[in-house]
């Protein structure tokens, strides 16, 4: 039996997002090379431009103005939409997937919501409606664009709310991309998706000019025809209903993977079910990393609260993708050899998004919108915050874990330690693999690997007492236990993080 355990050495079966040291920089657009299709985004510590084009848009609506968001809330956006309905005399319509199912239950399991002020998002509605907006609910509507006068729009990948549509102010802006749309005919079949949408998908309505109060709604027939796109550039969506079901993101998502022969570029917030639908993500990438060697790049959110994303990362970097993880990203898109791409919103989820709700995007094969969409996509992984390490050593952990509670170990990485040959026997037999995880209870140290909790009692200078004992909660269930935990004012939570330690055992005697 040795007497020096290597703690710091295990490593660990999960993939984990680790702190990089990258600078943060600006993003700066070039001048707009297309009339047509023009590219918008928001980037930490950027001049937003996502913001500026939507009310642009809004303050030059004539007729009338369609918008959907899966959040409403940015207080520049929503005076805007008040000024336009006192204008035109109504005309403005809000689709959200806001119902009252949504806005009853838990919604930190919800897709892109982190911290949200349930009551806050019904003060907002009820705001919109007593000024005239007419608002329903579609409740597998994740898609975010506006559309103004049937003939300009707005398509993106941000929530119209304050993180995303920040000013160079915020440097934790959230970052987001899209296009605005001047093409008339696109922009006309866009309306006809969202009057789709009013008709025959919302299932619950608020009365413009009333105190918001919801009234479910029977879904009526679509007045008008919404054609899929047949040949790109021009705008795609997601549509699953009982009646149909359109796919059209998919689609161009497959066809753009399959269009890579060197490079492909690859962003989205969230992966969901990447494992158990290969068809979906995997199976495309290993064909064009196989038979074409493409370099393929991720950009993604660095989530390590959620370990089926996680894993679903892993996954990928197994395969040979490089995956780049920041804190703030929310953008989503695939881009080909700089040629053939899309951004749209939908995640790189099996759920919801690619297979099933509503989402929207826009193709934007040879468009000079297309080369600035590379370029920031570009920018954004050059500047991610995050870098990946499928199985982390517990040293990596401890210098760089992403998360909020982490700290770095409080002692020396070699301590010695005294026991008696059974604690150091179990400890010794136990210790094969990460996560080792430690915890200042205020007197002792508690080391939790596998299924038991060591207590490190300090009895000189980087030397202590060890003694362990089995535990019902096993090390990697505590972490993520940890990770689900929520901070709140005034609230305190014990020192932790990952514990890197060399232990050397000292025998009786010695």
């Amino acid at each position: 039996m040795p007497d020096e355990l290597d703690l710091g050495a295990l490593t660990t079966d999960e993939g984990f997002f680790l702190l990089s040291q990258t600078p943060s920089k600006p993003f700066v657009a070039e001048p707009d090379a297309d009339t047509e299709y023009r590219h918008r985004f928001t980037y930490r510590g950027s001049d937003t431009s996502i913001k500026q084009a939507a009310i642009d848009l809004i303050n030059g609506a004539q007729r009338k103005i369609f918008l959907a968001s899966f959040r409403i809330g940015d207080r520049d956006l929503l005076d805007a939409l008040f000024a336009a309905v006192d204008r035109l005399h109504g005309g403005v319509y809000v689709i959200t997937s806001w119902t009252e199912d949504k806005l009853r239950k838990d919604l930190s399991s919800l897709e892109d919501v982190d911290d949200i002020d349930v009551q806050a998002q019904k003060k907002r509605f009820d705001e919109l409606t007593r000024r005239g907006i007419a608002l329903r609910g579609h409740e597998a509507c994740h898609a975010k664009f506006l559309v103004v006068d049937d003939s300009v729009a707005l398509v993106s990948s941000a929530n119209l709310e304050t993180s995303a549509l920040a000013d160079t102010s915020r440097k934790k802006a959230t970052g987001e991309n899209g296009v605005v749309i001047a093409d008339p005919a696109e922009a006309e079949r866009l309306a006809r998706f969202f009057t789709r949408l009013w008709y025959s998908g919302c299932t619950w309505a608020a009365l413009p000019g009333a105190e918001y109060a919801l009234h479910e709604r029977r879904p009526t027939p679509n007045p008008v025809t919404a054609t899929p796109l047949a040949d790109g550039p021009g705008v795609i969506w997601t549509h699953a209903d009982a009646a149909d079901s359109e796919r059209g993101i998919l689609g161009a998502l497959h066809d753009v993977i399959g269009r890579a022969r060197c490079e492909l570029l690859l962003a989205t917030f969230s992966l969901v079910g990447i494992r158990d639908r290969p068809e979906l993500l995997l199976n495309p990438l290993r064909r064009a990393i196989a038979n074409h060697h493409v370099d393929v790049r991720l950009l993604v959110r660095a989530r390590n609260n959620i370990a089926a994303h996680r894993a679903d990362t892993a996954a990928l970097a197994d395969l040979g993708v490089t995956i780049y993880g920041d804190s703030d990203t929310h953008a989503k898109g695939v881009i080909a050899d700089g040629r053939y791409g899309a951004l749209f919103s939908a995640n790189f989820d099996a759920e919801h998004g690619l297979f099933d709700g509503v989402e929207v995007g826009v193709r934007l094969d040879g468009r000079p919108a297309l080369m600035e969409a590379h370029r920031y996509f570009q920018h954004a992984m050059a500047h991610a915050d995050l870098t990946f390490a499928a199985r982390p050593a517990q040293r990596e952990l401890d210098r760089g874990l992403g998360a909020r509670w982490r700290r770095r170990w409080p002692f020396d990485q070699r301590i010695t330690v005294s026991c008696t040959d059974a604690d150091w026997h179990r400890l010794v037999a136990t210790a094969t693999a990460g996560p080792v995880l430690w915890e200042d209870d205020g007197d002792n140290i508690r080391v939790y690997v596998g299924a038991i909790a060591v207590t490190l009692k300090p009895v000189a200078p980087a030397r202590f007492h060890l003694a362990s004992q089995p535990v019902t909660t096993e090390a990697a269930a505590r972490l993520r236990s940890w990770f689900d935990e929520r901070q709140t004012p005034g609230d305190t939570k014990p020192r932790r993080g990952c514990c890197p330690a060399v232990l050397q055992r000292i025998r009786s005697g010695r």
